[in-house]
């Protein structure tokens, strides 16, 4: 039987009340946060899109537009922030995103036919 969305907010508390205590014990290091941060964050999000495109006659093509939208929309802001100066050159998250951003590429001209 598939979990109703209740169980599934009750786990999510518990997995964070978890996580609260291993970081208070010092099992869980504060540089592991920005992660699970990331995480919540997404999921936040893909929630956001999914309330917004519940109404809509194809809510999961409502969704997947949802989540390139604020793809992009995250993308251009890097890119503009990175241009004025507003962001150091020096982070070692660099070759990840610029790697992140080619595979992307990649994949988008391989699966809708349009050049890279």
């Amino acid at each position: 039987m598939a979990a109703s969305v209740q169980d599934e907010l009750t786990r999510m508390r518990m997995i964070l009340m978890d996580l609260e205590g291993r970081l208070e014990a010092g099992e869980v290091p504060p540089e592991a946060l920005p992660d699970f941060k990331s995480t919540v964050d997404e999921i936040r999000l893909r929630v956001w899109g999914l309330l917004t495109s519940a109404g809509a006659e194809a809510p999961r093509a409502m969704a997947e537009r949802f989540r390139l939208r604020r793809a992009a929309e995250f993308c251009r802001a890097l890119a503009n922030d990175l241009a004025a100066g507003h962001m150091a050159t020096d982070h070692p998250e660099w070759p990840e995103v610029e790697q992140t951003a080619a595979q992307l590429r990649a994949v988008i001209a391989e699966k809708t036919g349009r050049a890279a």
